[in-house]
């Protein structure tokens, strides 16, 4: 009897562990390539690059930069772009979404999905991928700019404050 409730337990837990088997390599890359991973990634680069451009430009708007000032600028923003093409390129960037991917999902649930991507609704929504993530950046850039302008006015006054404050504070020891 013992022996039947186990082969009843083991049976009907078989479909359960099933369900939760880890997905294959080959499944993860599979839905890395019908997601389009990676050119989505390096599609993205530029975007955020002009996406940073544009928000020191609206940060820097309405003041007047030094030639050297703005060359110093252009140099930092350069360097930016750098270290984020760095950080962010493919081959740095496909193990942790290999890794997340099998973290996330289960192997049943990477064959729905990579059904669901090459599918026409699938591919329709990756072609607007590109669109809907330049949208999705412009609205919060108009979020984040004033909050950022907001901040610099915050520690500028802040600075301003402690001159003043050193200042009196030295004019009184004089």
């Amino acid at each position: 009897m013992k022996r039947y409730a186990l082969a009843v337990l083991l049976m009907l837990a078989s479909p359960l562990a099933a369900l939760a088997a880890p997905p294959s390599d080959a499944q993860v890359d599979r839905l890395l390539e019908v997601m389009r991973a990676r050119q989505t990634v390096e599609a993205m680069l530029p975007q955020i690059e002009a996406s940073q451009q544009q928000m020191v430009a609206q940060m820097m708007a309405g003041r007047e930069l030094s030639a050297s000032e703005r060359k110093g600028l252009e140099s930092t923003i350069a360097r930016s772009s750098a270290q984020l093409r760095k950080t962010l390129a493919w081959p740095k960037l496909e193990p942790i979404y290999r890794d997340i991917y099998r973290q996330t999902f289960s192997g049943e649930d990477m064959d729905a999905l990579i059904a669901f991507y090459t599918s026409p609704a699938g591919q329709n929504l990756l072609d607007k991928m590109p669109s809907l993530m330049q949208n999705t950046m412009n609205a919060m850039q108009k979020l984040i700019v004033p909050m950022m302008q907001d901040l610099q006015r915050d520690i500028e006054a802040e600075a301003h404050e402690g001159r003043v404050k050193d200042k009196s504070a030295g004019a009184e020891t004089k």
